[in-house]
Protein backbone atom coordinates (compact mmCIF):
# COMPACT_ATOMS: atom_id res chain seq x y z
CA UNK A 1 0.00 0.00 0.00
CA UNK A 2 1.22 3.48 -0.96
CA UNK A 3 1.76 5.86 1.32
CA UNK A 4 0.81 8.98 0.75
CA UNK A 5 3.01 12.21 1.32
CA UNK A 6 0.59 14.74 -0.45
CA UNK A 7 -2.31 15.11 -1.87
CA UNK A 8 -4.20 18.13 -3.81
CA UNK A 9 -7.60 18.89 -5.85
CA UNK A 10 -7.66 22.16 -7.51
CA UNK A 11 -10.74 23.50 -9.59
CA UNK A 12 -11.79 26.27 -11.45
CA UNK A 13 -13.34 28.38 -8.35
CA UNK A 14 -11.39 31.72 -9.89
CA UNK A 15 -14.12 34.59 -9.38
CA UNK A 16 -13.38 36.11 -12.63
CA UNK A 17 -13.85 33.04 -14.50
CA UNK A 18 -16.87 32.62 -13.40
CA UNK A 19 -18.04 35.96 -14.13
CA UNK A 20 -16.86 35.52 -17.67
CA UNK A 21 -18.63 32.71 -17.92
CA UNK A 22 -22.01 34.31 -16.46
CA UNK A 23 -21.60 37.27 -18.94
CA UNK A 24 -20.98 34.95 -22.13
CA UNK A 25 -24.24 33.25 -20.94
CA UNK A 26 -26.04 36.08 -20.58
CA UNK A 27 -24.82 37.83 -23.68
CA UNK A 28 -25.39 34.99 -26.25
CA UNK A 29 -28.86 33.45 -24.21
CA UNK A 30 -30.52 36.87 -22.98
CA UNK A 31 -31.03 37.95 -26.71
CA UNK A 32 -32.65 34.52 -27.89
CA UNK A 33 -35.18 34.63 -25.46
CA UNK A 34 -36.05 38.06 -25.54
CA UNK A 35 -36.25 37.31 -29.19
CA UNK A 36 -38.59 34.15 -28.48
CA UNK A 37 -40.58 36.77 -25.74
CA UNK A 38 -41.19 39.02 -28.10
CA UNK A 39 -41.94 36.93 -31.37
CA UNK A 40 -43.98 35.07 -29.47
CA UNK A 41 -46.32 37.89 -27.36
CA UNK A 42 -46.42 40.35 -29.77
CA UNK A 43 -46.54 38.89 -32.91
CA UNK A 44 -44.11 40.72 -34.88
CA UNK A 45 -41.16 39.26 -36.42
CA UNK A 46 -37.84 39.32 -34.44
CA UNK A 47 -34.85 41.05 -36.16
CA UNK A 48 -33.71 42.10 -39.33
CA UNK A 49 -33.70 38.48 -41.24
CA UNK A 50 -36.23 36.45 -38.60
CA UNK A 51 -37.06 32.62 -38.43
CA UNK A 52 -39.74 31.40 -37.55
CA UNK A 53 -41.10 31.26 -34.63
CA UNK A 54 -40.40 27.34 -33.93
CA UNK A 55 -37.11 27.56 -35.12
CA UNK A 56 -36.42 30.61 -32.82
CA UNK A 57 -37.64 28.70 -30.00
CA UNK A 58 -35.51 25.63 -30.81
CA UNK A 59 -32.40 28.15 -31.42
CA UNK A 60 -32.92 29.77 -28.14
CA UNK A 61 -33.45 25.91 -26.31
CA UNK A 62 -29.86 24.43 -28.14
CA UNK A 63 -27.68 27.47 -27.47
CA UNK A 64 -29.34 27.73 -23.75
CA UNK A 65 -28.30 23.98 -23.44
CA UNK A 66 -24.60 24.78 -25.20
CA UNK A 67 -24.26 26.83 -23.03
CA UNK A 68 -24.89 24.95 -19.58
CA UNK A 69 -23.36 22.35 -20.81
CA UNK A 70 -19.96 24.95 -20.42
CA UNK A 71 -20.93 25.67 -17.30
CA UNK A 72 -21.62 22.13 -16.14
CA UNK A 73 -18.25 21.02 -17.55
CA UNK A 74 -16.15 24.38 -15.62
CA UNK A 75 -17.95 23.14 -12.45
CA UNK A 76 -16.76 19.10 -13.14
CA UNK A 77 -13.45 20.28 -13.71
CA UNK A 78 -10.49 19.34 -11.55
CA UNK A 79 -7.08 18.80 -11.12
CA UNK A 80 -5.90 16.19 -8.83
CA UNK A 81 -2.17 15.15 -8.08
CA UNK A 82 -0.56 12.53 -5.25
CA UNK A 83 2.99 12.26 -4.34
CA UNK A 84 3.22 9.30 -2.40
CA UNK A 85 6.10 6.61 -1.74
CA UNK A 86 6.02 5.08 -5.06
CA UNK A 87 5.53 7.96 -7.49
CA UNK A 88 3.96 11.28 -8.28
CA UNK A 89 0.09 10.86 -10.01
CA UNK A 90 -1.92 13.64 -11.30
CA UNK A 91 -5.30 13.27 -13.45
CA UNK A 92 -7.17 16.24 -15.10
CA UNK A 93 -11.31 15.00 -14.98
CA UNK A 94 -13.10 15.12 -16.97
CA UNK A 95 -10.28 14.80 -19.84
CA UNK A 96 -8.06 12.34 -18.40
CA UNK A 97 -9.86 9.80 -16.31
CA UNK A 98 -6.99 7.23 -15.63
CA UNK A 99 -3.72 8.43 -13.33
CA UNK A 100 -0.71 9.53 -15.21
CA UNK A 101 1.91 8.17 -12.74
CA UNK A 102 5.90 9.41 -12.90
CA UNK A 103 7.72 7.40 -11.03
CA UNK A 104 11.25 8.50 -8.87
CA UNK A 105 13.29 6.48 -11.69
CA UNK A 106 11.69 8.18 -14.82
CA UNK A 107 12.48 11.77 -12.51
CA UNK A 108 15.65 13.53 -13.87
CA UNK A 109 15.03 16.79 -11.88
CA UNK A 110 12.10 18.56 -10.42
CA UNK A 111 11.54 21.92 -9.12
CA UNK A 112 8.86 23.77 -7.48
CA UNK A 113 8.54 26.97 -9.41
CA UNK A 114 6.70 30.50 -10.00
CA UNK A 115 5.94 30.36 -13.80
CA UNK A 116 3.80 32.97 -16.42
CA UNK A 117 0.92 30.73 -16.95
CA UNK A 118 -0.71 33.01 -19.85
CA UNK A 119 2.80 34.09 -20.79
CA UNK A 120 4.39 30.13 -21.10
CA UNK A 121 1.62 28.30 -21.73
CA UNK A 122 -1.16 30.68 -22.96
CA UNK A 123 -3.21 30.16 -19.97
CA UNK A 124 -4.98 27.37 -17.92
CA UNK A 125 -5.72 23.99 -18.32
CA UNK A 126 -4.21 21.17 -20.37
CA UNK A 127 -1.54 23.00 -22.73
CA UNK A 128 1.33 21.97 -24.33
CA UNK A 129 4.28 24.74 -24.72
CA UNK A 130 6.23 22.65 -27.36
CA UNK A 131 6.45 18.86 -28.36
CA UNK A 132 8.45 18.33 -25.21
CA UNK A 133 6.62 20.56 -22.59
CA UNK A 134 3.10 19.95 -20.89
CA UNK A 135 1.37 21.77 -18.48
CA UNK A 136 -2.10 21.01 -16.39
CA UNK A 137 -3.08 23.85 -14.32
CA UNK A 138 -6.00 25.10 -12.96
CA UNK A 139 -5.11 28.73 -11.56
CA UNK A 140 -2.06 30.57 -9.63
CA UNK A 141 1.32 30.64 -11.12
CA UNK A 142 3.17 27.77 -8.96
CA UNK A 143 3.79 24.59 -10.49
CA UNK A 144 5.68 21.15 -10.17
CA UNK A 145 8.07 20.87 -13.38
CA UNK A 146 9.58 17.54 -13.47
CA UNK A 147 12.00 17.11 -16.36
CA UNK A 148 11.93 13.88 -17.37
CA UNK A 149 14.85 11.51 -18.04
CA UNK A 150 13.50 11.17 -21.29
CA UNK A 151 14.07 14.98 -22.58
CA UNK A 152 10.11 15.71 -21.91
CA UNK A 153 9.01 18.10 -19.33
CA UNK A 154 5.53 18.38 -17.47
CA UNK A 155 3.95 21.26 -15.41
CA UNK A 156 1.37 20.32 -12.64
CA UNK A 157 0.07 23.31 -10.98
CA UNK A 158 -0.26 23.66 -7.12
CA UNK A 159 -1.18 25.97 -4.56
CA UNK A 160 0.70 23.99 -1.73
CA UNK A 161 4.33 24.79 -2.51
CA UNK A 162 5.53 24.28 0.72
CA UNK A 163 4.07 21.38 1.35
CA UNK A 164 4.77 19.97 -2.04
CA UNK A 165 8.13 20.56 -2.10
CA UNK A 166 8.48 18.40 1.42
CA UNK A 167 6.29 15.72 -0.14
CA UNK A 168 8.78 15.67 -3.55
CA UNK A 169 12.06 15.87 -1.43
CA UNK A 170 10.66 12.67 0.32
CA UNK A 171 9.84 10.73 -2.78
CA UNK A 172 13.22 11.41 -4.42
CA UNK A 173 15.75 11.88 -1.77
CA UNK A 174 16.32 15.50 -3.08
CA UNK A 175 16.00 18.74 -2.04
CA UNK A 176 14.73 21.73 -4.74
CA UNK A 177 13.82 25.60 -3.79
Amino acid sequence: MNRIYFKEEQRFTQWWVWLLLLFTTAVSVGPLWYGVYSQLSTGEPWGNNPTSDDNLVVIAIVMTLFMAAILILFRIQKLEMVVSDQDVSFRFLPYIRKWIRITPGDIKSWEVITYKPIGTYGGWGIKRRNKNDKAYTVSGNLGLRIYLINGKAVLIGTQRKDALIHAMTKLAGQGSD
